[in-house]
């Protein structure tokens, strides 16, 4: 009699975690900060190929190639750092890059997010910050992301949402800064 009890407790037990609302699901394991001032990857993964055939794409990459006078092919991976992070389902992992090298700014840093599906890697969001933070607010079941740059004066902060096929912008803030 002792056994069934135990068993159906158990199956009761692992249907409730896996009932879990996405939305409070979290990862500790994953970094959901960056910042352009500190060492941007902390949890560093290697790109995958076809992310770094989508980064080769891009018009600011492709001008940093041509003043270095590299082909496209050799694509210094030095040139970007990755942190591997999951947007949507714990499936294949997501990833964050960051410019490095001569793709990096002094205060401002370029971040590509490309998300995975099932033809592979897309890029999602492309845009330059100070700071990215992943929320773990959820919106049309993706993770919601803050970006923020800073002026001498402003702190303007952008929030982004999934729209079904990329981040797009839904909500920017701005506020003055205080003299320094």
């Amino acid at each position: 009699m002792r056994i069934p009890v135990l068993l159906a407790a158990g199956l009761m037990l692992s249907i409730s975690f896996k009932a879990v609302p996405q939305s409070t699901q979290t990862l500790g394991h994953e970094q959901t900060e960056f910042n352009a001032e500190d060492e941007t990857v902390k949890k560093s993964a290697e790109i995958p190929v076809d992310v770094l055939a989508l980064l080769r794409l891009d018009e600011r990459v492709k001008n940093a190639l041509e003043d270095g006078k590299i082909p496209p092919g050799e694509l210094p991976t030095s040139w970007f750092s990755a942190s591997a992070i999951h947007l949507s389902d714990p499936g294949e992992p997501d990833f964050i890059v960051a410019g490095e090298g001569p793709l990096k700014g002094d205060v401002v840093e370029g971040f590509w997010i490309f998300c995975h599906t099932e033809h592979g890697y897309k890029l999602a969001l492309h845009a330059p910050a100070h700071q990215l933070v992943v929320s773990e607010t959820y919106w049309n079941g993706y993770r919601e992301i803050e970006m923020s740059t800073e002026s001498a004066n402003e702190l303007t902060t952008v929030s982004f949402r999934w729209d079904g096929k990329r981040y797009v912008d839904f909500q920017e803030k701005s506020h003055k800064l205080k003299s320094r």
